[in-house]
């Protein structure tokens, strides 16, 4: 989102036993057995409120070579040669979601990439690799990271698969805003909606998570960055069964929310579907280092840097708006241009630190969230 305890005589102690060993491995996020490792362990089905029945699974084993996919939504438009230039080697699903015979295709093009990850999963349930990659089509997006140039190909490079498999879900946004915290509420009236920022929200109601979630209580908020890019373990996907997911896309083939919208209603659930909490914010520093090797050694050194940034991209912004036919205005272009040129390089210097202390793994582990 155990193996049962070995035979004793008090009934007491076998309890506290079963308590212990779900507690452990809940909570410390070690799921994910490699497929390539000699370690098998054994599953036991678990009944939820909802119907659906969900094998739990034991510790996972962390190891250096994962077996990855990266699953890719793609219209007929867009360009995804950038996967093979910039990672090549790497196993692909690209799903051409408006042509119906392509190896990779989808029962109906709706609900955005909700349709396609949900396929991919229903399809491959089976047969899953240790790490699964969902991502967009473009290389480059404002919701990207940007400690990683934007760039989808840089982030899926560097992203971590020994976090996923220890932590089952992450998602690939380390900046918060959009989505975190406090995002999305189902009992909010209408007057306080903001149709700017959150034009989603009118559309998450009691009935949407009936729908989606039979017999499961509504929380009171859902939040978790957008925009539905994220890295799920094998064994975090397996935490439902298969017949979960076929409800799911079941549900965006039928569901009368506009196709926006639906692929919305999903994309601040997945963390709910795949760790069982309704609010996924991981500290953006724990993100960045743990999840991608960039260490600066703590969140108030992260903040630094990200107000440096701030400072250097308003100096720039200052630069391109100078009236170049303003009085003295050769002065202070030239001022500007050495304030611009100072503050890139100290951004530069402390970015190319913070990727060399990630090098080491007992730095990303000082800045990594606790599990004990």
């Amino acid at each position: 989102m155990l193996a049962g305890p070995p035979r004793i005589v008090s009934a007491l102690t076998v309890f506290l036993l079963i308590g212990v060993v779900w507690f452990y491995t809940y909570f410390t996020g070690h799921v994910g057995v490699p497929s390539h490792t000699a370690a098998h362990v054994e599953s036991k089905l678990e009944e939820t409120s909802s119907g659906f029945e969900i094998p739990v699974y034991g510790p996972g084993i962390a190891e250096s070579n994962y077996t990855r996919v990266l699953v890719i939504p793609k219209t007929e438009a867009e360009d995804v040669s950038w996967i093979e230039r910039e990672l090549p080697g790497l196993d692909t699903a690209i799903y051409e979601v408006e042509n119906q015979s392509a190896p990779y295709h989808v029962p109906k093009n709706k609900g955005r990439e909700a349709m396609v990850y949900l396929t991919y999963i229903i399809d491959h349930y089976d047969e899953l690799p240790d790490v699964i990659l969902f991502f967009h089509a473009h290389q480059y997006a404002w919701h990207n990271n940007i400690l990683l140039d934007l760039d989808s190909a840089k982030t899926i490079r560097r992203l971590s698969p020994d976090r996923v498999t220890r932590v089952g879900y992450m998602n690939a946004r380390c900046h918060l805003d959009p989505g975190c915290p406090d995002w999305i509420h189902m009992d909010r009236p209408e007057v306080d909606f903001d149709m700017v920022k959150k034009p989603e929200e009118p559309r998450f109601t009691y009935r949407v998570w009936e729908e989606l979630y039979p017999g499961e209580r509504a929380p009171p908020v859902l939040s978790q960055p957008c925009c539905a890019q994220f890295a799920v373990s094998r064994d975090a996907v397996r935490r439902k069964l298969q017949s979960a997911y076929i409800h799911y896309r079941d549900w965006l083939l039928n569901t009368a929310l506009e196709d926006e919208f639906s692929g919305r209603v999903l994309e601040y659930t997945w963390q709910y579907i795949f760790t069982g909490n309704a609010e996924h914010c991981p500290v953006v520093h724990t993100c960045y280092c743990d999840g991608y090797g960039i260490c600066f050694g703590s969140g108030a050194k992260l903040d630094e840097w990200l107000a440096l940034f701030e400072k250097k991209e308003a100096a720039r912004a200052e630069l391109y708006a100078l009236d170049l036919k303003m009085e003295g205005v050769e002065k202070i272009e030239d001022e500007l241009r050495k304030k611009v040129d100072k503050l890139t390089e100290e951004v530069e210097t402390r970015k190319r630190e913070a990727y060399a202390r990630g090098n080491d793994p007992k730095n990303r582990a000082i800045e990594a969230e606790r599990r004990d």
